[in-house]
Order: C-alpha cells, then sequence, then structure tokens
C-alpha cells in the first residue's frame, strides 16, 4: 500500500493539513478545503464545551454546596459538625451518627447486589438460550428504570413484615434496607454488565476454547478480565445510586439519628435526614441540611477517584493494545476488515478464530490467563458444573425476585385501574379520584429533561470517542462524569433548589425540575454512547474515508447510525432514571396538583404522589394503582427503544 493511499484508511489530523498545499490545478478546492477545516474545527470545539458540561456541572455542585454549608461550618467548627449527636432543636449539628449509616446501609447493599448482579448478567449472556435471554433481559431493562419509591414501597409492604418476624422487632432497620437497595441496584448492574461482557468478540472466546478451557475457566479468566473496566462502571453506577437513594430508604431504616446497636435497629442515613428535615428547616439548621450534601459529594467524587485509581493500570494497557493493533491493521488493512467481517456476519470456526486471536497478539495472554492457578488436583468436568451452577442460580434468584416485585405491583394495582383513575383529577385531600396531572406533570418533566440532556450527552461523547486525545483534559473530564454519575440524587435536589430555584429565580417549576434531572441523566448516556461508539467497527470508518468523507460525515452518518441500538440503551436507562425520581423533583417541582402549561408551571409528578400516598396510607388501593402505572409507563419507553433499535439495526444490515 503506498503513502498515498494511506489516508484512506485513517485520515490525518486537521492540524497535520494545510490549505496552501492542495493540488493548484484547482482553486475551488483550495476553497473548499478551507472550509471544511473550518467548520470540522468548530463541530470539534462545540464537542469539547459539550463534554466540558460535566466539568462545570460538578463545580457548580460543589461550590453552591458549599456556599450554603458555610454559616453552620463557620458557627459550630468543624469538629463539632462531626459529632455524635443530631439535634436542631438543642443546637446540635453532629452528622457522625448519619453518616455511619449512610456506610452501613449502601456496603451492605454491594456486598449482596453486586455478586448476584455479575452473575445474572454473566448467566444471560454466557449461558443461557437466547430466547430465556431476550425475556429475562426486558424484565431486567424494566426494573432498570422502576422508580426507588416503587422499591421502598416494595420494602414497606413485604419485606419490612419479613424482617420483623424474623428478629423480633419493628423490621425497620439496616437489614430491610440492604434488602430494598440490593434489589434497586440489581437490574442497573446487570444491564451495563450485559453491555460490557457483550462487547467482547467472539473470537477471543473461541480461541479459548480452541485451547481446551471449559465455559468456566473461558467466563472467569478471559471474558470476566477482559471486561473488567464495564463491570467497574457499572459497580460505579450502582454504588451511586445506593448512597445517594432517598425515598426507598427513608420508607424502611426507621429514621432514628443513632449509631444502630444492631442490624434489626432503627437507623438514618445522610439522604434520609436531609428529606426528613428539609421541608421545614431554617438558618443553621438548614445550612447543616446542605453540609451534609458536601459530605455526600466529596464521599462521591473521592470513591470514584479511587475506582479510576485502580483501573488505571488496566486503562493503559488496553491503550497501548489498541495502539499496536492500529498500526498493524494499518499494515495489512485488508486483511483485518475481512477478519472483522467474518466475525461479524458469524461466529468463525475455533480454528480462524485462533488464528485471529494470535494475529492480534491475545493468544499467549489467553493462554498464561489458562494456566494461571490451575489446579491438577480439582477435576476441570466437576469445578465447571458446579461454578455454571453458581451462574445459574444467581440468574434464577435475581430473576424471582424482580418476577415477585411485577406481581406484587400488578395483582395489587390492576383493581384501581379504571379510566375514571388515570383520566380523573384528584379529589378531597387528593387522595381520592383520578391522577392525570401527576402522569401529565412526570411526562412533561422527562421530556422536557431529555430535550436539554440528549444533545449535549452525545455530542459529548463524540468528542471523547472520535476527537479527544489522551491527557489531563480528558482524564479530568470522565473523572467529572463519573463524579456527576455518583452525585446522590438528594444533593443534586440541594444543588437544583439552590441554583435554578433560587439563584436562576425559575421557582418550583418544570424548568427547575428538568434542568436538574438532566444533569443527573447525562454521565448515563454520555457514558453509553461513547461505549457504543467505540464498538463500531473501525473498517466502517475506513469505506466512508475511502470515499471522501470529512469526519463529522463519518461520526454523523455511518458511526451513530451503527451505534444506536446501544445508545437507546442508555437513553431507557436515563429516562427510568427521570420517570423514577422523588428527591430531586420534590425540592425544584414542588408538591401542589397542577396541570402544567409552561415551563415555569409547577406540578406533582406520580414518584411524589405515590409516597405521600403510602407514607400517609391513607389510600393504598390508589397507591398500588399509582404503583402499576408507573410501571406500565416504564415498559412503554422500553418496548418503544427496542422498536427503534431492531428498525435502525435492519436499516444498517440494509433489511
Amino acid at each position: 500500500m503506498s503513502k498515498k493511499e494511506e489516508p484512506l484508511l485513517k485520515p490525518p489530523r486537521l492540524d497535520d493539513i494545510d490549505p496552501n498545499t492542495a493540488p493548484a490545478h484547482s482553486s475551488n478546492l483550495k476553497l473548499v478545503s478551507r472550509s471544511t477545516m473550518i467548520k470540522e474545527r468548530a463541530l470539534e470545539g462545540l464537542f469539547l464545551v459539550c463534554a466540558c458540561v460535566a466539568v462545570l456541572a460538578v463545580l457548580l455542585i460543589f461550590v453552591f454546596t458549599l456556599w450554603k454549608a458555610m454559616p453552620v461550618l463557620s458557627d459550630i467548627g468543624i469538629l463539632s459538625f462531626f459529632g455524635l449527636t443530631w439535634a436542631p432543636s438543642e443546637g446540635e449539628y453532629g452528622i457522625m451518627a448519619l453518616l455511619a449509616g449512610s456506610v452501613i446501609v449502601t456496603a451492605g447493599a454491594l456486598v449482596i447486589g453486586v455478586p448476584l448482579a455479575i452473575g445474572c448478567a454473566v448467566y444471560l449472556t454466557e449461558i443461557a438460550n437466547k430466547r430465556l435471554s431476550g425475556i429475562v433481559s426486558t424484565a431486567v431493562d424494566l426494573l432498570a428504570g422502576v422508580p426507588s419509591v416503587i422499591y421502598g414501597f416494595f420494602g414497606l409492604v413485604i419485606l419490612r413484615p419479613l424482617v420483623a418476624d424474623a428478629t423480633g422487632g419493628l423490621g425497620f432497620g439496616a437489614l430491610t434496607a440492604w434488602l430494598v437497595l440490593a434489589i434497586m441496584i440489581v437490574p442497573t448492574i446487570t444491564t451495563l454488565t450485559m453491555d460490557a461482557l457483550r462487547s467482547i468478540p467472539m473470537g477471543v472466546r473461541e480461541a479459548s476454547y480452541s485451547m481446551g478451557a471449559t465455559k468456566w475457566q473461558t467466563i472467569y479468566k478471559v471474558v470476566l478480565p477482559a471486561a473488567k473496566l464495564g463491570i467497574v462502571n457499572a459497580v460505579v453506577l450502582g454504588m451511586g445510586r445506593a448512597i445517594g437513594e432517598t425515598m426507598a430508604v427513608l420508607m424502611v431504616v426507621g429514621n432514628a439519628p443513632v449509631v444502630p446497636e444492631s442490624v434489626s435497629s432503627p437507623i438514618s442515613t445522610l439522604t434520609s435526614q436531609i428529606a426528613l428535615d428539609m421541608g421545614y428547616s431554617s438558618g443553621l439548621h438548614r445550612s447543616a441540611l446542605f453540609g451534609m450534601g458536601v459530605v455526600l459529594f466529596v464521599i462521591s467524587a473521592g470513591l470514584v477517584g479511587l475506582v479510576r485509581l485502580v483501573s488505571r493500570p488496566r486503562e493503559a494497557k488496553v491503550d497501548t493494545e489498541k495502539l499496536a493493533e492500529e498500526r498493524r491493521e494499518r499494515e495489512d488493512g485488508t486483511r483485518a476488515t475481512q477478519w472483522e467481517l467474518a466475525e461479524d456476519v458469524a461466529a468463525p470456526p475455533a480454528g480462524l478464530a485462533a488464528d485471529v486471536a494470535a494475529q492480534e497478539g491475545s493468544r499467549a495472554r489467553i493462554k498464561r490467563l489458562l494456566s494461571s492457578g490451575a489446579s491438577p488436583k480439582v477435576s476441570k468436568s466437576a469445578t465447571n458444573s458446579a461454578m455454571l451452577g453458581v451462574f445459574r442460580t444467581a440468574g434464577a434468584v435475581t430473576t424471582a425476585v424482580l418476577v415477585l416485585i411485577i406481581l406484587f405491583v400488578a395483582v395489587n394495582g390492576l383493581p384501581a385501574m379504571s379510566l375514571d383513575f388515570v383520566f380523573g383529577w384528584p379529589e378531597g385531600v387528593n387522595a381520592e379520584g383520578g391522577i392525570f396531572p401527576t402522569i401529565v406533570s412526570s411526562l412533561y418533566v422527562t421530556a422536557l429533561a431529555m430535550l436539554v440532556c440528549t444533545p449535549i450527552a452525545v455530542l459529548a461523547a463524540v468528542y471523547l470517542a472520535e476527537y479527544a486525545k489522551q491527557g489531563r483534559l480528558v482524564n479530568f473530564i470522565r473523572y467529572a462524569s463519573d463524579t456527576l454519575s455518583s452525585v446522590p440524587s438528594i444533593v443534586m435536589g440541594l444543588f437544583g433548589f439552590a441554583l435554578f430555584v433560587e439563584a436562576f429565580g425559575f421557582g418550583l417549576s418544570m424548568l427547575s425540575a428538568a434542568l436538574a434531572l438532566a444533569l443527573m441523566m447525562l454521565p448515563i448516556v454520555m457514558r453509553t454512547t461513547e461505549e457504543a461508539i467505540r464498538a463500531v467497527p473501525r473498517y466502517i470508518r475506513w469505506g466512508a474515508y475511502g470515499l471522501g468523507a470529512t469526519k463529522w460525515q463519518v461520526v454523523s452518518r455511518v458511526v451513530l447510525p451503527s451505534a444506536f441500538p446501544r445508545i437507546a440503551t442508555g437513553i431507557v436507562l436515563a429516562i427510568g432514571r427521570a420517570v423514577g425520581e422523588t428527591a430531586v423533583v420534590m425540592y425544584t417541582m414542588g408538591q401542589a396538583i397542577n396541570l402544567p402549561v409552561t415551563p415555569l408551571d409547577s406540578g406533582r409528578p406520580m414518584t411524589i404522589h405515590l409516597y405521600l400516598l403510602a407514607n400517609d396510607g391513607i389510600n393504598m388501593q390508589a397507591a398500588y394503582g399509582t404503583a402499576l402505572l408507573l410501571m406500565l409507563l416504564i415498559l412503554a419507553f422500553n418496548l418503544f427503544a427496542r422498536h427503534l433499535s431492531r428498525k435502525s439495526a435492519k436499516k444498517a444490515g440494509g433489511k
């Protein structure tokens, strides 16, 4: 391949192009080249600005919450602020017992939920047949978007009595919170882990099998290590949801601001205490609540930094291997393209897969992984059967719990469903009648948030995946995005109240709530979009470049349409989080029953309506009906996204 043909495989960077060196026989070509360069650079700058939105959001959250917390910190001092006694009526603002409660609840949820989620993801991706995997995956996607208040409702009605019978207490405490939060984070971690596992090329598995590895050895020593970064990201998202959960925890922990004596003792967390006190607090009391928000933010940012520090060696190794692979592919682009095409059409034979793995320099690494920790005393067949049984059990347990929640909501909610309930207006003290205004409020604020979030998130992901070079700026953008995804919803509510409601003067409105929700959804769509773009095979880009397309033309007309099915998954997760949010909209939208027309109108979303009904216990049938309707809305979003994904996939395949 000559040097003149090389740009067809990998186009030169804009900085390396000089329009003055364009062929002299065409003055128009000079002009087109210069205008194209200006357009491409302007687009790259726009993408960079979108990527920096996450950085700006993180800085603003920290600055505004710290500013609101300064009165109590300057009045009582940091040491007293971290004292053991929380008694605002007596001037005591110590948060240590609440901090301990948050740590206990989050750690317990991760211990229970992470193994189940990863085991379920492995089972559905690597073991289960296609039909079963599709059915269960749909259920998992549905449960990933179920509002947290429904999980709290389930914990209050079902789990709390069971824990009470087992422990002899009232059932309020850390143990019930562990179970509720573990169930909550399982769908999110499972969905993202499945995406990470599916991104591993089939050739890697076939190469492992060709060396005599069992399915368990291939999963444990080849597939899981290769998907490590994606799994870590999934766990970080799950951890962020657990540590920042407010409403579900508020409904089951007992809300006692003391260090618990046992797992069955009532407990309180930073998030639940903020939700309890924010409505009536003022002065130093309210400042102390913002101080809790600062602590929660710092914890989230610190955990994200720790995870990135641990993952850095792996990321560096992946980058090195990617550069080496690209260099080899440039030397023999045709053969690499043929291999990737063969892999895309069908799973290659074991022998061919082994040859591909050897060409990519991975055969020796797979062999070392398979030989590490080998024990001749243990039967490979027995180990394989036992471990596959463990994964099947994890999948069965997770599926059973998810089915139980669906049945719980459906069986109890169906009697309440009617046209009057769906399209009617609340009556009396808003506990009777229909819930139509709450449905409109939920859909209104979610749509507005998506309109704000999606363009920014997609363009930011395009910059990170297609334009950015590794460096401090890119690393900081990724860190800010991960931090933003882990910011507790209660902290985002405090920030939205301080900035959008008070500072910007939007008041309790759809706009204030939508802006706060958009910031929460931004990192989810960013991460899944970036992973989707990176998963698009390189030969597709090369074909477009070979036809003379510019970088933006390749991205907009080739890469993004090809990546849309996976982008849709992230959008569904983001919609689910927006629809299911309670704490954020409680502080930014309000609770008044109102049919919103303009973005500056207030309203009550379905999540807050469900929480008030369940918490007051006035009309449990209406609470069940509201919960069922919420789940049906999420299912509709999910099915619509899957329809778009299939349509896009058929179009990309020319069918």
